[in-house]
């Protein structure tokens, strides 16, 4: 498969788990961080991440559009994103479920690699 529609494929993922993050944080968060998820704090920190994603995913989707918008660096940037969720998870595994654990680490370590690939190919 073409790694420009991969990487168009992987933007509105990521956009779409953005404002999913954004639009219902204690919904989503609280079968992956437990009831913690409810307090407004963590609410806050949810919503965070989405805006984040979304930023990540329109930013990628864009740039991989059409013609070709340096797509690169907005791949670079999601990986080091995926990267520093991996390692957040690795170091405070304990307090999560292992089922939680394992997800956020697979999922993360995934998209790491993916989007490592991806930046290489259309580097």
């Amino acid at each position: 498969m073409d790694p420009a529609i991969i990487a168009r494929a992987a933007g509105a993922a990521r956009a779409v788990i953005g404002v999913t993050l954004i639009a219902a944080p204690a919904t989503v968060g609280t079968p992956w961080l437990g009831e913690v998820a409810e307090r407004p704090g963590a609410r806050y920190a949810i919503a965070g991440l989405g805006a984040r994603d979304l930023a990540l995913g329109l930013g990628t989707l864009w740039a991989a559009s059409g013609r070709r918008r340096g797509a690169r660096a907005w791949l670079i940037a999601s990986a080091a994103a995926d990267a520093a969720d991996l390692a957040g998870v690795l170091r405070f595994r304990s307090a999560l479920s292992t089922a939680s654990a394992a997800g956020t680490a697979a999922l993360a370590g995934g998209s790491t690699v993916l989007h490592a690939w991806l930046q290489s190919e259309l580097g």
